[in-house]
């Protein structure tokens, strides 16, 4: 049975409360009934504080401020009961034995709310009474907490209890206290007004019971349909990962080979080649090392997927890492006569995060760099702690062919390739090398950009919270 089946489409109050997944009316049963508790709370001291400042200040001689004292009292002292039944069970994420009994202490609470405003409105003027609205008030909290067939009951309950507070005082059982000045009349209740009065409050009570049962019930039957779709795309992508998973370690194995052959063949390992043959051979190496590269980039895309960072952080030597991609890729930049040097700062900085994908996005910025500017061009890492020792940034500079102002904005998208000014420069590649950068930096915490002149180079950086400064990595 999937989550939305237990909601009838044609009967919106046939909702089995016990059925339906933890949704977040029931994750947050815990903080709402903390938060009425304190409500609960205010009601109780106000009522006390209340009776006594309208008896011995406004000299309301005839209003029984004792007993109402004695009611304020009765709701702080179930209001403790309650507040110590709840308040180890607050967690967003109830069991399901914690959530049976925050709901025991729910129903307790409000039959108790009832009970204790039905005394108040005695001894307060009965029928007459300004305060018979507040069952309007517990009718709507009731609707909102509870699930439409709970509801309705307590409805029905205080339906029954405002009847019988009626009955009573015009039978004369239990003839109300009438304190002058804080009901509009002292004498005697009449059938007629009595007949008025609980034919009034039924349509009311009935009304509004109706109206929020069908909104309550229409905000969980969305929210169940939206629990179930979250709950089938979560298993579509968790099939996509795994699948991905595979592809990527089944593609490996083969290009491996496959390259590493047709290098031999290339270096002559299998005989003479012709000039003809090298040079499909050089296709076909370049073919394939530009497969290894998107392949390399699919993988960091499937672990920043699978949400894996936070338990794998580590501190991370900034400036050792960056001394280290510098000398890896001196060769590379030797190639067409760069001068590739490292600026970093005495002080070494440590960011939290795997180390891996870091080094996938710096590389990124160095490897572009060396591409995108013409032979016999500058390149600088630097490195820098700023915003007060909270952030280390790194800058990667070059003086190559720049990037236009229009097209700065679109650099981190993915599948984003710009044609180089220059026609020496080659823009192959699969477009997702600097959105993977972004993706990777901002799951550390970070930022990145971008500064640029066309013909004067670019500056790409990113920006860090350092180790000491910065919360966990987001899981």
């Amino acid at each position: 049975m999937v989550a939305a089946d237990v909601i009838d489409q044609q009967n919106p109050l046939n909702v089995l409360d016990t059925d339906l997944p933890l949704l977040s009316h029931r994750r947050l049963l815990g903080a709402r009934l903390y938060l009425h508790c304190l409500v609960r709370l205010a009601v109780g001291i106000t009522i006390a504080v209340g009776a006594l400042f309208a008896r011995y200040v406004v000299n309301v001689e005839s209003l029984s401020a004792g007993e109402l004292v004695a009611v304020g009292i009765g709701i702080l002292l179930y209001d403790a009961l309650a507040f110590v039944q709840i308040r180890h069970r607050l967690s967003p994420d109830p069991s399901l034995d914690d959530y049976v009994t925050l709901k025991r202490v729910m129903y307790g609470a409000i039959l108790l709310d009832y009970l204790a405003l039905t005394a108040a409105i005695w001894l307060v003027g009965g029928a007459r009474s300004p305060f018979l609205a507040f069952y309007l008030l517990h009718v709507i909290l009731s609707c909102v907490l509870l699930s439409p067939r709970a509801a309705l009951g307590l409805t029905g309950v205080a339906y029954l209890l405002m009847v019988s507070l009626t009955l009573l005082e015009w039978t004369g059982l239990a003839p109300p206290r009438l304190p002058a000045g804080a009901v509009p009349s002292t004498v005697d209740l009449n059938w007629q007004y009595a007949l008025t009065l609980l034919v009034v409050y039924g349509l009311l009570l009935g009304l509004i019971a109706l109206l929020m049962i069908t909104l309550a019930s229409a905000l969980r039957r969305s929210e169940t349909h939206l629990y179930d779709a979250n709950s089938r795309l979560e298993r579509l992508s968790q099939m996509r990962r795994d699948f991905l998973h595979i592809a990527l370690h089944n593609l490996k194995s083969p290009i491996g080979a496959a390259t590493m052959l047709l290098g031999n063949i290339r270096d002559g390992l299998g005989g003479p080649t012709t000039d003809q043959q090298q040079q499909w051979l050089d296709r076909s190496l370049n073919r394939l090392d530009g497969l290894t590269s998107f392949i390399r980039d699919l993988q960091v895309l499937a672990t920043l997927d699978s949400g894996l960072i936070g338990p794998q952080a580590k501190p991370i030597d900034i400036k050792n890492l960056l001394a280290s991609l510098v000398d890896e890729y001196q060769d590379l930049a030797n190639q067409k006569s760069h001068r590739l040097t490292l600026e970093a700062e005495s002080a070494s900085a440590s960011v939290l995060g795997i180390e891996r994908l870091i080094k996938e996005a710096l590389v990124n910025y160095i490897t572009n760099a060396i591409k995108y500017t013409p032979d016999g061009g500058t390149i600088t890492v630097r490195s820098a702690v700023v915003e007060a020792g909270k952030t280390v940034r790194v800058d990667v500079t070059d003086n190559g062919i720049g990037i236009d102002p229009t097209d700065q904005s679109r650099l981190f998208g993915e599948f984003v390739r710009l044609k180089p000014s220059a026609p020496s420069i080659s823009a192959e590649g699969s477009g997702l090398g600097l959105s993977i950068v972004k993706r990777v930096i901002e799951a550390h915490g970070g930022t990145v950009g971008v500064k640029s002149t066309p013909g004067a180079g670019s500056t790409f950086f990113v920006q860090l919270p350092i180790a000491e400064a910065a919360d966990p990595a987001p899981e």
